[in-house]
């Protein structure tokens, strides 16, 4: 019997909040969820209520691809639910399940667990789908959701056809009690065969190691949950910080990138000082730092290592030894050499992140390597990376990608600025950015390269003097939008076509490369903030480039009237560290000494700035 059909009929507040909810620039869901103590009243975004609502939308909706493919869910498919630690995640997570589950769907619940976890068990567990509850490294008064459907993320495009769906009260089927999913309680299966994974991939390679250095930083988050899989793993004796912390009291935010967040952590600069190697989570556990060294805190030292440093260890681990080995099995197995340069030139491609500092890019074509800027999102990066591992594959001869890596034991490793470490399955082939088993993967790279100390491989490879991304709140995401929109297009419009100048877009993000340096400007997806970046070769020319694209964003704050002040709790250096000369940035415009001494490099005409 075919399923009969009836209209979305999703809560008014609901619909009222589509654009807030399921928003066409973002790559997942996350929302405001009330203040502690008094969440879900009506000033909420994200509710309960919102949320049966959008799994139930999950649960129907035929999405169409941009390959023009469709997918969608079945009655009778499985859905992996997992959730962080905070106080609105499990409610948020029933919710959704609910939804499902009025739709035909089931659902796997595998409780508190890191994102990596819900996306590994969603194969290991033989499920179509993983939705993961998080708010990721945000305050508690935010909650999200990621998911999708089988190696498909639902972001962006896709959420855009959610909120249509929701705006005009589509159909979803109308199936009587005894066709509603199930909810199956998967938490200690789910947990085990994730661990199984982990001790038969990395146990025996770590039992023959010295882990004396390694430290790991659980921030309070969902990493709690695997503290006995390292000590499992890397020693009895490993030292685990951050077991003791109250993620969701307001005092720090799990954010890895974030030094000042990291220092709040009891016994880390205790541990750096003792000459430990530290990697931290967020708060669900998809992305990880890794710091080192005394200093790393201050504000100008140099041992917190983000997504762009990593990503020299990456590429020098790509081209220097993991290409050379793939193009050695191929060539054993009888691959012709037109497709093996077909391969080599998919697997030589690094991705390179608008963040990222212009020394990578250098590096890397230095050792022959191709760098392809991509735009940011954890979801649109899988979706890359996991298309060129189906044409490695069928370049190589084998019919899909697990056969591929069983065979070769190829492993694509790539790297957003944000943190993201997207490593390709050794089982399936398929990226993840799962944090816990990152941690052993980069730690492996680490020594085939011969890397002890990471003060002395940075001192090898290029380096140039970058601010971190600035981020900082707007008054409004209507304001947000106008000054994002129209910084864009001045810095196109004074760099495009210009010799000596290199101009990147990417979704209302811009980047202009030139030759000592680069400047960027953009917005954050998931919250009012709006973002730039400067780099220099020297110092000087670093903080005239910063002086420019500061006075463009304050040029524009005044022009729209916005009053926010730079968030100098995030943005501490411009207070804390002395080389800037730049303590009161709500101050400099366009007549800045510095500003006019850029535009004077640049050769651009002042007056046709146009404030």
């Amino acid at each position: 019997m075919s399923d009969s059909f009836k209209k979305l009929d999703a809560p008014e507040a609901v619909v009222k909040n589509a654009d807030k909810l399921l928003k066409p620039t973002s790559y997942d869901i996350r929302a405001y969820v009330g203040e502690p103590g008094n969440f879900f009243t009506e000033k909420a975004v994200l509710t309960p209520e919102a949320m049966e609502t959008i799994g139930r939308i999950l649960g129907c909706q035929e999405f169409v691809l941009k390959s023009g493919m469709r997918m969608s869910l079945k009655v009778g498919d499985t859905v992996v639910i997992g959730y962080d630690n905070g106080p609105t995640s499990k409610p948020l997570a029933k919710a959704m399940a609910k939804g499902l589950n009025s739709q035909g769907v089931n659902v796997y619940d595998i409780g508190t667990s890191s994102s990596g976890q819900v996306y590994q068990n969603q194969n290991q567990l033989g499920a179509k789908a993983h939705v993961q509850i998080t708010r990721s490294h945000v305050e508690v008064t935010t909650n999200g959701a990621k998911f999708g459907i089988s190696t498909q993320g639902v972001h962006t495009y896709l959420l855009e056809q959610m909120n249509i769906f929701l705006k005009e009260g589509y159909p979803v089927r109308n199936l009587p009690a005894e066709k509603h999913g199930k909810v199956t309680d998967k938490i200690k299966e789910g947990r085990d065969i994730y661990f199984s994974k982990m001790k038969a991939v990395y146990g025996e390679y770590f039992s023959k190691r010295d882990n004396s250095k390694t430290a790991v930083n659980l921030f309070g988050g969902t990493g709690l949950q695997y503290k006995e899989l390292f000590l499992d793993i890397l020693g009895k004796d490993t030292l685990i910080l951050g077991d003791n912390i109250d993620v969701n009291s307001g005092h720090l935010l799990a954010d890895p990138t974030r030094k000042e967040m990291l220092a709040k952590v009891p016994g880390l600069q205790k541990a750096l000082d003792a000459g430990k190697r530290i990697h931290s989570f967020d708060l669900d556990a998809d992305r990880g730092s890794l710091t080192e060294g005394s200093d790393a805190l201050s504000v100008s030292g140099s041992g917190h290592y983000l997504g762009d440093n990593l990503a020299f260890i990456l590429a020098d681990h790509k081209l220097k030894l993991a290409l050379p080995a793939l193009r050695k099995a191929l060539k054993e197995k009888g691959v012709n050499e037109t497709n093996l340069k077909a391969v080599e030139k998919i697997a030589k491609t690094f991705y390179i992140d608008p963040r990222y500092t212009g020394a990578v890019k250098k590096y890397i074509e230095s050792l022959g390597g191709t760098t392809v800027f991509h735009p940011k999102g954890h979801s649109l990066w899988k979706e890359t990376i996991t298309e060129n591992m189906k044409l490695i594959a069928s370049l190589a001869g084998y019919g899909s990608i697990d056969e591929f890596v069983q065979a070769t034991g190829y492993r694509d490793l790539q790297i957003e600025a944000s943190l993201h470490f997207f490593s390709t399955d050794t089982a399936d082939g398929i990226p993840r950015d799962d944090a816990v088993e990152n941690i052993f993967i980069l730690e492996q790279v680490m020594d085939a390269l011969g890397i002890d100390k990471l003060a002395d491989y940075f001192k090898t490879v290029p380096s140039r003097f970058a601010t971190k991304e600035i981020r900082t709140v707007a008054a409004s995401n209507e304001q947000k939008e106008h000054i994002t929109a129209e910084a864009v297009a001045a810095l196109r419009n004074l760099f495009s076509g210009r010799q000596g100048f290199d101009v990147t877009e990417f979704d209302g993000q811009i980047r202009v490369d030139f030759t000592e340096g680069f400047l960027m400007y953009g917005m954050s997806n998931t919250s009012p903030k709006l973002t730039f970046m400067a780099e220099g070769e020297t110092v000087e020319m670093r903080n005239k480039a910063l002086a420019f694209v500061l006075a463009l964003h304050n040029e524009l704050k005044r022009k729209y009237d916005d009053k926010e002040p730079m968030d100098l709790s995030e943005n501490d250096f411009f207070t804390k560290d002395g080389s800037y000369e730049m303590s009161a940035p709500d101050s400099v415009y366009l007549c800045d000494k510095r500003a006019q001494e850029f535009m004077d490099h640049c050769g651009l005409d002042k007056e046709i700035i146009g404030f």
